[in-house]
C-alpha cells in the first residue's frame, strides 16, 4: 500500500507540476490578452471620445446654422407676409382704379349728349373690349382703361366754346338725315346738309349712336343753319333739358294725324263722309214722306160709307207720294172683294218699305267694314314697322314705337266712322220703320172701314148672281 502511494504520490506531483506550469501560462497569457484588450479599448474609447467631441462641436456648429436659417426663414416670412399685403394693396388700388375708369367709360356715354354718341360711342366701346379680352395683362388693361380718360378730356376740349361736326340725326325721329351739329353746353343743334332742314336735338334715347332732332315751329326759318355756318346768332334754348322739345314734337294736328293714316285711312273717313251725307239724306227724306192724316183717311172712309165716291176720289186725289197712291188704290176697290181690296193695299205697302229703306243697308256694311277697314290699315302698317326693324335694325325704339302708334291710326278711325255710323243706321231704320207704320195704319184704316159698312147692313148695288155668299167672307163682294 505504501508503495503504491510512493509511486502515484510522485506522479501525482509531476502531473500537479505540469498543470500549474500550463495555467500559468494560460494566465499569463489571459493578462496578456486582457492588457491588449485594455490597450484598445483605450484606444478605441479615446477616438470615441474625439468622435463624440467633434460630432458636439458639428452639432453645435449645425445648430447655430439651424438658429441662423430660422432666423432667415423668419425674416422672409415676414418680408413674403409684408409684400404680399403690399401686393394685395396694389391690387385694390389697381382693382380701384380701373373701377373707376370703368365706370367713367360707362358714365361718360350717358353724360354726353346723344348726339355725341356718334364722335365717342365706338370709340369707348372699342377701348373696353379690348380691356376686358387683356384681363391677364394689368399693364394692358390699365392702358386700354385710361383710353377713357383721354376722350373725356379729348370732349371737354372740344366742346368748350361750342362744338360743330359733320354727322347724322334722325329727323323727328324718323329719317336719318346727315348734316352739321353744334354742341353748345347742353343743347345741341342740326342743320341738314340740303339746308332744307333744322332744328333741336332732344335727350330722348333712341337705342342708337343718332340723336332724334325736332323741327322747332316759330323759329326763323334759317336761325339755326346760319349759326351753325357762321359761328354766331340767335339760338332757341330748352330750359327743361329737352322736355318741353319732346313735348312739341309729341303734339300734332288733326290733319296730321289724319295724314298719318295712309291711304286706308283715307278711305275709311271717305266712307265715313258718304255714310253721313246719306243720313242726312234718309233724315230729310224720311222726314219729308207723305202720310195722310187721320182726319183725311175718316172723311175719304165717310164719304165711302156714304157711298159718295165721287167726292172720297177726288179727296184722295189730292193726296201726294207713294201713300196717296195707297189711298187710291184703297178708294178705287173698296167696293170690291175684301181680298182684293187687301191686296191691292199691300201691292203699294210693299212699293214704299224699299223707298223708306232705301240706302240703309249701305249704312249697315260701312258700321261693319269701317273697323275691318281699320284693321287691314294696323296690319300693313305693322308690316312696315317691321320691314323697317329688318332693314335698321331694333335699336331705335322710339321709331318702332311711333311706327306702331301710327299703325293704329287707322284703328281708330275705322272705329270713329263705325260707332256713329252704327248708331244712325239704328235711328234710321226705327224713323224708317215708324214711317211704315204710319203708312200701315192708314191701309188697316181703310180695310176697317169695310168692316164698318158690312155692320151697318148695307147691301152691294150690282150682285153677281153666281156670287157664292157661303164662301169665305173676305171673297164677297162689299156692300155698296
Amino acid at each position: 500500500m505504501r508503495s503504491l502511494i510512493r509511486f502515484i504520490l510522485p506522479l501525482s506531483l509531476a502531473a500537479s507540476a505540469g498543470a500549474q506550469t500550463a495555467a500559468e501560462k494560460q494566465l499569463a497569457e489571459a493578462r496578456q490578452e486582457l492588457e491588449d484588450t485594455r490597450v484598445e479599448y483605450t484606444a478605441m474609447r479615446t477616438a470615441l471620445y474625439r468622435e463624440i467631441n467633434r460630432l458636439d462641436d458639428r452639432a453645435i456648429e449645425l445648430g447655430r446654422e439651424l438658429r441662423k436659417l430660422e432666423t432667415e426663414a423668419e425674416r422672409r416670412t415676414s418680408r413674403r407676409a409684408a409684400l404680399r399685403r403690399e401686393l394685395e394693396g396694389r391690387e385694390a388700388e389697381f382693382n380701384y382704379a380701373v373701377g373707376v375708369l370703368n365706370n367713367y367709360g360707362g358714365a361718360l356715354l350717358t353724360r354726353m349728349h346723344p348726339a355725341e354718341n356718334q364722335l365717342y360711342k365706338e370709340r369707348l366701346d372699342e377701348a373696353s373690349a379690348k380691356a376686358g379680352a387683356a384681363a391677364d395683362d394689368f399693364s394692358e388693361e390699365l392702358k386700354h382703361r385710361l383710353e377713357a380718360a383721354r376722350l373725356g378730356l379729348e370732349r371737354l376740349a372740344a366742346v368748350s366754346g361750342g362744338h360743330r361736326f359733320e354727322g347724322e340725326g334722325l329727323r323727328n325721329g324718323s329719317e336719318a338725315v346727315e348734316g352739321r351739329l353744334l354742341v353748345l353746353g347742353p343743347s345741341v343743334y342740326m342743320s341738314a346738309k340740303d339746308g332744307k332742314f333744322e332744328g333741336v336735338a332732344t335727350f330722348a334715347s333712341t337705342g342708337t349712336a343718332l340723336p332724334t332732332v325736332v323741327g322747332l315751329t316759330g323759329v326763323e326759318d334759317g336761325a339755326i343753319t346760319g349759326a351753325i355756318a357762321n359761328g354766331e346768332g340767335r339760338l332757341p334754348l330748352d330750359s327743361s333739358m329737352g322736355k318741353a322739345i319732346e313735348v312739341q314734337a309729341a303734339e300734332e294736328s288733326i290733319a296730321e294725324t289724319i295724314e298719318k293714316g295712309g291711304i286706308v285711312g283715307h278711305a275709311i273717313l271717305a266712307l265715313g263722309v258718304v255714310a253721313i251725307g246719306l243720313t242726312v239724306f234718309k233724315v230729310l227724306e224720311i222726314a219729308r214722306f207723305p202720310v195722310p192724316s187721320r182726319r183725311v183717311i175718316n172723311e175719304i172712309i165717310d164719304d165711302l160709307l156714304a157711298d159718295r165716291r165721287k167726292e172720297a176720289a177726288e179727296r184722295a186725289a189730292k193726296l201726294s207720294g207713294q201713300s196717296g197712291a195707297m189711298v187710291r188704290a184703297g178708294v178705287a176697290n173698296f167696293y170690291e172683294k175684301r181680298r182684293i181690296l187687301e191686296e191691292a193695299l199691300f201691292e203699294k205697302l210693299v212699293a214704299v218699305k224699299p223707298r223708306l229703306e232705301r240706302f240703309l243697308p249701305f249704312l249697315g256694311l260701312t258700321a261693319a267694314a269701317a273697323p275691318l277697314m281699320g284693321l287691314l290699315g294696323t296690319v300693313l302698317g305693322i308690316i312696315k314697322t317691321f320691314k323697317a326693324m329688318a332693314l335698321y335694325g331694333s335699336g331705335n325704339q322710339k321709331a318702332f314705337t311711333q311706327g306702331i302708334s301710327e299703325a293704329l291710326i287707322t284703328t281708330a278711325e275705322g272705329l270713329v266712322v263705325a260707332i256713329p255710323v252704327l248708331v244712325l243706321h239704328g235711328l234710321m231704320r226705327s224713323l224708317a220703320k215708324g214711317k211704315f207704320s204710319e203708312v200701315e195704319s192708314v191701309a188697316i184704316s181703310l180695310m176697317n172701314g169695310t168692316t164698318e159698312m158690312e155692320k151697318g147692313g148695307v147691301r152691294p148695288t150690282k150682285p153677281s148672281d153666281d156670287e157664292d155668299h157661303d164662301a169665305d167672307p173676305e171673297l164677297m163682294p162689299n156692300p155698296a
